[in-house]
């Protein structure tokens, strides 16, 4: 029994590191990053795109949540995608609801979202380093876009 508990006691608690989990993060920071800007234009226009970019973000969640000790960046991707939230999800659902957004809009929405990538860039990052990373600043419960 004490050769379990302590064979126990040396489990991660936090997986491995994956460069792929990390190319990932920091490859979709930048098409969000790019559809944000594109989001002045009619949703219709760029629909595939946010379609192919959301898969990828759905699969990027799907990779994470199924890594062993990996709920944290899990979870992250979870607000990050979250259609009632206040990030991409939550971007995405007004951007097709308005049909475009205002350069204001997209100029806060797009260093809200790139923090929230900056996050799970840092902890996939740092599983290899050990680090921890900074806290993020609680976003908004909802937010709409002014008229």
């Amino acid at each position: 029994m004490l050769v379990l508990l302590a064979l126990g006691g040396c489990a991660p608690i936090i997986a491995d590191y994956s460069v792929e989990a990390y190319k990932s993060a920091t490859s979709l920071k930048a098409e969000v990053g790019a559809l944000i800007d594109k989001s002045g234009e009619k949703f219709s226009l760029h629909q595939k795109e946010v379609d192919a970019t959301t898969t990828r973000i759905n699969a990027a969640y799907e990779f994470a949540a199924g890594l062993a000790n990996n709920s944290i960046s899990a979870q992250q991707w979870q607000v990050l995608r979250n259609p009632d939230g206040n990030l991409y999800g939550g971007f995405v659902r007004l951007w097709r609801k308005q049909g475009t957004t205002l350069a204001a809009y997209r100029s806060g929405k797009g260093r809200k979202i790139a923090a929230a990538f900056d996050l799970i860039i840092c902890l996939d990052s740092n599983k290899k380093e050990g680090r921890s990373c900074p806290s993020p600043a609680a976003p908004a419960q909802s937010e709409e876009e002014p008229k």
